[in-house]
Formats: C-alpha cells, sequence, structure tokens
C-alpha cells in the first residue's frame, strides 16, 4: 500500500528502429516495477506495435514557437497531457493513437541523479530494459514474460 501512495520517480526512454532517441521522459508517480514496469510490459504485449512505431517516428520536440503556447495554457497539462510528469506509461498508448505531436526530451544525466526506476524499449535492439534501483534485467520484445515472471525476476533481483 505505501508504493501506492509514494512518489516514486522513473525515467522513460523509447529507441526507435534507427537508434534514435524518440522519448525521453520523466514521470513522478509509480516509477517501481510493479507500477511503471509491470504497465509498459502490459502495453508492449497487448498494443499495436506497428502503428505506435509509425507514430513514434515522426514524434520531434516542440517548436520555440510551440512552447510558448504551452507555457501559456494554464490547462497545459490537460491539453498535452503527454507531457505531464504525471502522464507515465500511458504515452505509449496516446503514441500509439497518434495523440502526441512533439516530446521534450530530458537530459539522461539529470534523470541519473534522482530517479529509482528507468524503462527503456529499444526497437534498434528489440528490447525492454528495466531498471530498478541499480537492478537490470533486459527482455526481448518479442518473446516478453508474463506479469509475473517479470515481478519475479525485477523483485528477485531487488533482494539480492
Amino acid at each position: 500500500l505505501i508504493n501506492k501512495i509514494m512518489g516514486t520517480r522513473h525515467y522513460q526512454t523509447v529507441i526507435n528502429k534507427k537508434g534514435v532517441t524518440k522519448v525521453a521522459q520523466y514521470g513522478q508517480w509509480d516509477g517501481y516495477p510493479s507500477g511503471q514496469g509491470k504497465d509498459i510490459l502490459t502495453y508492449l504485449k497487448s498494443g499495436n506495435l506497428e502503428a505506435y512505431q509509425k507514430h513514434l517516428d515522426a514524434l520531434r520536440e516542440p517548436t520555440k514557437k510551440e512552447c510558448k503556447v504551452i507555457d501559456a495554457d494554464p490547462n497545459w497539462n490537460k491539453t498535452y497531457p503527454y507531457l505531464s510528469r504525471d502522464c507515465g506509461s500511458k504515452i505509449h498508448q496516446m503514441i500509439e493513437e497518434g495523440i502526441v505531436k512533439f516530446v521534450a526530451l530530458m537530459d539522461t544525466e539529470e534523470a541519473d541523479k534522482w530517479c529509482e526506476g528507468f524503462y527503456t524499449i529499444d526497437f534498434s535492439t528489440n528490447e525492454f530494459t528495466s531498471e530498478y534501483h541499480g537492478t537490470k534485467s533486459v527482455f526481448p520484445i518479442d518473446n516478453l514474460p508474463t506479469e509475473e515472471e517479470y515481478l519475479n525476476v525485477m523483485e528477485s533481483k531487488e533482494e539480492e
């Protein structure tokens, strides 16, 4: 229960087939494996990855003009929910549906200083990597574990 009320910071990265980082995003909540990790795994197992990759390739950073519009919008987090620290793994479904028009790429070195969970979808290597408190597991996207297997691996590594 305590994990459900705590802010557990995480960082998500998505790399396209060409090896280009298209998403590098901070999230404030549920950054542990049974939170965002499990949710990303679930998306990868059930999402339309072909549509996802098509829309992923079209993502870009916002222009200066777009940034000014976003900054001036008092409801920016509702207008652009995919830019919010509250978005988390929901961004993947939004990308698949073509809702995400642009992303703000966060510096990985900065995230390393204060994030507990790191989740990477890498289409250039066909891998999903989960890292939490320094324990790391890599899973082939075309042979992902069940939710139970994933959590057993991540939890057993945490205990080592």
